[in-house]
């Protein structure tokens, strides 16, 4: 069995946007937001576009970790829309296990589709 697995470069756009304005939002942007005399509740789109830009850079560069190092173990890496798909040789459990050996199996975790549990799906069949 050949382990694939959906790597998403971001969400939706306006999901995005939202978690830097709404509910949860991290202490970091919080931070930022008080820099420019506002908070999250009032901020201007301008804070909060930077806010996602900030927030987007620092993923990509886990994300790129990631890539380097299954592209190291051996992964296929393709493009798929707005997504990237990784594929390996190894089965399902193997692969997670190689993940964590590598010690980037939590990077993984944060852009794959995960299910209620919290468990990442496996991408199966022809499209992920």
């Amino acid at each position: 069995m050949v382990a694939r697995l959906k790597l998403s470069l971001f969400g939706p756009p306006r999901d995005e946007l939202a978690d830097t304005v709404d509910g949860e939002v991290p202490e970091w942007i919080e931070r930022l937001y008080e820099s420019y005399g506002t908070s999250a509740g009032s901020a201007p789109a301008s804070a909060s576009v930077l806010a996602l830009g900030e927030s987007l850079v620092y993923r990509l560069r886990k994300l790129s970790v990631l890539l380097k190092k299954m592209e190291a173990l051996g992964w296929s890496i393709s493009s798929r829309h707005w997504d990237l798909l990784a594929s390996t040789e190894l089965d399902e459990s193997e692969a997670q296990a190689q993940l964590e050996a590598a010690g980037v199996w939590l990077i993984a975790r944060q852009h794959a589709p995960v299910d209620k549990e919290g468990n990442v799906r496996w991408s199966h069949g022809l499209l992920p």
